[in-house]
């Protein structure tokens, strides 16, 4: 007797963690893009230092009660006058649950000295930003920045 409410628990508590990770959206941006960086100075004013190229994946899982990043990135910095500095190479993983309130973030970086971001422009120091690429296009960038990623 013991043995059948048991199992009936499990089954209604089962039943309850499907349902609330039911209706589940999950998006992916594949981007490129040209933003300027900038640093707070002595008098709390923030100063273009420069700018940075970007290729990067933005993974995001949402439902009622959970959502879920990942965001793999490629960042080529440079300083004001254009000049190469260095690369970041990025994977962020972010969960929160709304029903526990737990939350769980992990950051690996890698630095390169070596620009590594594709189909932006070097002779443009202009703002860029690609958002209508082709599939073919994003499917390229994707496949890029996923090859950097055993670097991490």
């Amino acid at each position: 007797m013991k043995g059948i409410f048991l199992s009936f628990g499990l089954l209604i508590v089962s039943v309850f963690i499907l349902s609330a990770c039911g209706n589940v959206e999950t998006v992916q941006h594949v981007e490129v893009y040209m933003i300027e960086t900038l640093e707070e100075n002595d008098e709390g004013i923030y100063e273009t230092t420069g700018y940075k190229k970007v290729n990067a994946i933005t993974s995001i899982e949402e439902s009622e009660n959970h959502v879920e990043t990942d965001i793999k990135a490629i960042e080529d910095f440079y300083n004001i006058n254009g000049n190469y500095m260095r690369t970041e190479i990025i994977h962020s993983k972010f969960n929160g649950s709304s029903i526990t309130q737990a939350e769980d973030s992990e950051e690996r970086r890698a630095e390169i000295q070596e620009p590594s971001t594709i189909l932006i422009p070097d002779e443009s120091m202009e703002h860029f930003d690609s958002e209508d690429m082709t599939k073919e296009v994003e499917d390229k960038v994707e496949e890029h920045v996923l090859s950097f990623m055993d670097l991490l």
